[in-house]
C-alpha cells in the first residue's frame, strides 16, 4: 500500500496548474499519438491566433472535407476527425437576407466546394473572435476566395495582417466590377456593403 505521505504528495502534484487536464494540454486519444484534440486552457486566456494542432503539425496547410456551406464566405469542414467552421480570408459576402445577392453568393460557394476535399492555407492570424479558422481555401488549384471575388459574388474585406493575396483580390474585383458581374450588376447592384448592412441591423452607423 502507498504511504499516506506519498498519496498526499501525488494529490498535491495533480492539483498544480499546468498539469494535464488543468492547463488544457493536448491529450492523446487512443493508440495513435497523432490523433489529438485541443482543450481551451483554464489557467490562461484563449489565444485566437493559435492555430489548431493539425495546422501546427502541417505548417499551416491541411486537407479537409467540406460538410456544409453557411453563406458566401463561411463553411464547415471535417478536419482531422473534428468539425471546424472556416471563414474565407480577404473576402466578405452579402448576408443571406440581402436578397438576391446573399443566396446567390452562398450558391456560388456551394458550387465550388460542396462535398469536396479542399486545401486550407492559413495566414498570420489563424482564428477570428468567433474561433473560426481563417483560411485561403483551394479546390484543386483554384483559390476559392479569389474566384468568388472574380465572379462578383463576394467583395474584398481586408483585415491585416492577413493580406497575402490582397493584390490578386483587387485585380479580380476590378475585373468583376468592369464586367458587371454579381453584386456589380449594372441593372441591380448590391445596395449596401455586407459589413455596413450588419452594422445597420445592430442599430449602428456605417
Amino acid at each position: 500500500m502507498p504511504s499516506r505521505s506519498f498519496l498526499l504528495l501525488l494529490l498535491t502534484f495533480l492539483a498544480l496548474p499546468g498539469c494535464i487536464g488543468v492547463s488544457g494540454q493536448v491529450t492523446p486519444q487512443g493508440k495513435d499519438e497523432s490523433e489529438v484534440v485541443l482543450a481551451i486552457p483554464l489557467d490562461r486566456p484563449f489565444s485566437f491566433t493559435a492555430p489548431p494542432e493539425p495546422l501546427r503539425k502541417s505548417g499551416g496547410v491541411l486537407r479537409a472535407q467540406v460538410v456544409s456551406v453557411h453563406d458566401g464566405a463561411t463553411l464547415t469542414v471535417l478536419m482531422d476527425g473534428r468539425m471546424e467552421k472556416v471563414g474565407l480570408i480577404g473576402v466578405d459576402a452579402p448576408e443571406l437576407d440581402q436578397a438576391p445577392w446573399g443566396p446567390q453568393a452562398r450558391d456560388a460557394l456551394k458550387a465550388l466546394v460542396d462535398g469536396k476535399t479542399v486545401r486550407l492555407e492559413t495566414d498570420v492570424t489563424v482564428r477570428d473572435q468567433d474561433k473560426r479558422v481563417l483560411a485561403y481555401v483551394y479546390a484543386g488549384e483554384l483559390l476559392v476566395n479569389l474566384e468568388l471575388v472574380r465572379q462578383g459574388q463576394a467583395v474584398i474585406y481586408t483585415v491585416p495582417p492577413n493580406v497575402a493575396h490582397m493584390e490578386e483580390f483587387r485585380k479580380a474585383q476590378a475585373e468583376a466590377r468592369e464586367a458587371g458581374r454579381g453584386v456589380w450588376d449594372r441593372e441591380k447592384p448590391l445596395d449596401v456593403a455586407p459589413d455596413c448592412y450588419r452594422k445597420l441591423k445592430k442599430g449602428r452607423e456605417c
